[in-house]
């Protein structure tokens, strides 16, 4: 990504953030049978003061209050989750698309991380009172979780101007700089584009590239109103934004992306020329001199198409030099028009190129003669770029991805010559040892000083490449071949023919005597086949048998018999399983507990035969009420509780809605007579509420417990032990 993004950590997960208090330890279910010895409150009281102690012995975290504070925090502390309050901070940039925010304050900038989170409608200027907690970043601190108090919207203030160089450097990251540099492109993505895994900027999003010498540097920016900002090309600017240092997967700086609110905030310095066809007509080999061109704008190069390579790139030569020209879309050229060119000087392998390059034809002009050198020549470097025509001997043929490829020597000298790979044809009847005659455009492969070592030649075509001669398939390596071959057939021959004989009346009486003992094996096997088959059936019966016991013993062990819903001991399973997964991933997941109300009354009036056929009818209406993947069981008696995978506060709240009125909106036939039921719900959500399973289940009871006395038929929500009065819906 192109700034630091700190990996989102939920401050209940046990990883980051501050611990939940607890104004009271976990207590046993309030319904305690009054037969209980009076001991058997001890263990509960014990759990109390123990989770008291534990809080205790924990000093909370420091408020952070300035920008400065929260940036500079080593990743070891700000994965602890320290509260991060700031009065005053202004946004310097907002993308809603990638959830990518920075803010500062009179101390520092500082990343944000939004994503997953609700934010309000701000923009780039708005200041802000802000909470959130401190989390890692890749390398640097961010803020996670943030709410916002708008307090008014102010301009961005001026920025110190930076230099390229110095913008490489972490010291600047996340801050609100200048910089300047002439524009070399202005271009909207076609899709999200990411660094080490997280989105930089997406199709809603300009990138201008700013160019200063040979260095590069792509500011992303909002577009709102839209518009053609090509004539932003090739002038100089200055501009703001907040900067977003890149990092690869291992951490390491690979580079800076500039953030800036929007495209008025940049301000042209010295336009581009209102036609850049009118720039004065230099030489190729003008290019990238000392002292000839104004560094870092475009030039203006005339010359005939002499190649294509590629679906941007084509070689232009003018009538001394040629020249690699690069384009952003796909060049419609071919070999021989007359073009006027106008592009960035840039270093090429060995010789300049021209980058980001326009033109327009103006004729037809024959394309110049190749020259007529060997290889050693060429590697000298004077026809870089230029067409060229070499003989020489090949070596060998490979093909890649990207090409297709001869090695061939001449003088002593090994040199290559490529196709692209989506050539129709190929190099399929050239053989090794022929004698060939490459024509096409001369490109110097450079070391790291920029010698030259390699000689490539660009081939346009197959038929770039004359067959000189073929080589003889009479060499004496060959003939030795042929001979050896021939040798050796006559030998097998003969020794085969006398070894052919005795065989043949050995294995005569062989076979006369495996013949009998066949028959009498033959018959053995069919009786024992007869038998085994007997066997099989009488196994495969038992195995059948066996399947469907097991089966049956499991969904029993797991599942309650009177509802079909999952037992109360399979259930608290399943409820670990969740937690466990929740505080892995940091997704919330909910419980209710249900209760249903007046039920005694109802085994008093009907009898128990009634009572099970209402619980039967409620599981059924429970089952039908949730999702797939929820979990639904009986908790004992007239109590039930589900568990809700991936629901944050107001899924669970419809969800216990949901269940509630599938119960209550119709009456249950019991008997002749028709019963109006309701449920009673307790909810809670973990991780956000509590992170074990004591916790869960006590907090859900209490919360079932206010709604038994609420009234019954509701259902109430508790986000913590110390709540005076819990959401009633």
């Amino acid at each position: 990504m192109a700034r630091k993004r700190g990996n989102r950590m939920d401050a209940v997960s046990g990883v980051t953030g501050p611990q939940p208090k607890c104004g009271r330890s976990v207590v046993a279910r309030r319904r305690v049978s009054l037969e209980c010895a009076p001991g058997s409150f001890i263990p509960f009281i014990l759990l109390a003061f123990l989770s008291l102690s534990v809080h205790a012995a924990q000093p909370p975290l420091a408020v952070i209050r300035t920008v400065r504070q929260a940036h500079t925090l080593p990743n070891s502390e700000a994965v602890k989750g320290y509260p991060v309050h700031l009065d005053h901070a202004q946004i310097t940039f907002f993308d809603s698309t990638i959830q990518s925010m920075f803010v500062m304050d009179d101390s520092d900038g500082i990343f944000v991380d939004a994503r997953g989170d609700q934010v309000p409608d701000v923009r780039a200027g708005d200041v802000v009172q802000l909470d959130a907690v401190s989390g890692p970043g890749d390398v640097e601190p961010v803020l996670l979780h943030p709410h916002f108090r708008i307090l008014r919207n102010a301009p961005l203030p001026d920025a110190p101007l930076i230099g390229f160089d110095r913008l490489s450097l972490d010291f600047y990251d996340s801050r609100w700089v200048a910089i300047q540099g002439i524009v070399r492109s202005v271009r909207r993505p076609q899709q999200v584009t990411y660094y080490a895994g997280h989105a930089a900027s997406s199709s809603a999003n300009l990138i201008v590239t700013l160019a200063s010498g040979q260095d590069l540097m792509d500011v992303i920016t909002l577009d709102p109103r839209g518009g053609d900002h090509s004539n932003l090309i090739d002038a100089t600017v200055r501009l703001r934004a907040a900067c977003g240092t890149r990092f690869n997967q291992r951490k390491q700086i690979i580079g800076v992306h500039l953030y800036m609110p929007d495209i008025s905030y940049i301000q042209v310095l010295e336009p581009a020329p209102a036609d850049s066809f009118s720039l004065p007509v230099s030489d190729t080999a003008d290019v990238m001199r000392a002292s000839q061109h104004e560094r870092g704008h475009r030039v203006h190069v005339r010359g005939v198409v002499t190649s294509t390579w590629g679906p941007n790139q084509f070689s232009l030569m003018d009538a001394a030099h040629g020249i690699f020209v690069h384009t952003e879309s796909p060049a419609a050229v071919s070999v021989g028009d007359l073009l006027d060119v106008v592009g960035f000087p840039n270093l090429g392998d060995y010789t300049s190129v021209l980058d980001e390059a326009i033109y327009r034809r103006i004729g037809i002009a024959r394309p110049p003669l190749p020259a007529k050198i060997p290889a050693a020549q060429a590697l000298d470097g004077e026809h870089d770029a230029e067409p060229v025509q070499i003989d020489g001997q090949l070596l060998y043929k490979s093909r890649t991805a990207d090409e297709k490829t001869l090695l061939l020597t001449d003088g002593g000298l090994t040199f290559s010559a490529a196709l692209p790979a989506d050539t129709p044809q190929g190099f399929d009847q050239l053989q090794p040892g022929s004698r060939l005659r490459i024509t096409g455009i001369c490109f110097i492969e450079v070391s790291p000083n920029k010698r030259p070592k390699a000689l490539k030649i660009l081939l346009r075509s197959p038929a770039d490449v004359l067959v000189l001669s073929r080589p003889s398939w009479w060499t004496p390596r060959n003939t030795l071949v042929l001979a050896s071959l021939l040798f050796a057939i006559a030998a097998t021959v003969v020794t085969w023919n006398l070894g052919l004989r005795r065989r043949v009346r050995g294995q005569t009486r062989v076979i006369r005597s495996q013949l009998e003992e066949a028959h009498s094996l033959r018959l053995q096997a069919e009786a024992a086949h007869h038998e085994k088959s007997e066997s099989l059936a009488n196994v495969l019966s038992l195995q059948r048998d066996l399947i469907a016991a097991q089966e049956k013993l499991r969904y029993q062990a797991t599942h309650d018999v009177l509802t079909g819903l999952w037992s109360r001991g399979a259930l608290l399973d399943l409820l670990r399983s969740e937690i466990e997964r929740t505080l892995r991933t940091g997704n919330s997941f909910g419980i209710l507990m249900l209760d249903v109300d007046h039920f005694k009354p109802i085994n008093d009036t009907h009898g128990h035969l009634a009572g099970d056929a209402a619980l039967r009818e409620i599981a059924h209406r429970i089952s039908h009420a949730i999702r797939p993947y929820d979990m639904a069981g009986r908790y004992g008696g007239e109590e039930f509780l589900v568990v809700l995978p991936d629901c944050e506060r107001k899924q669970t709240e419809s969800s216990a809605e949901r269940i509630r009125d599938a119960i209550s909106s119709s009456p249950f036939v019991v008997g002749n007579c028709a019963i109006s039921l309701t449920v009673s719900i307790g909810a809670t959500v973990a991780p956000d509420c509590a992170r074990t399973e004591t916790e869960l289940l006590s907090l859900a009871d209490l919360a079932l417990y206010q709604a038994k006395n609420a009234g019954r038929n509701c259902t109430i929500l508790r986000s913590s032990f110390e709540e005076e009065h819990a959401e009633t819906t």
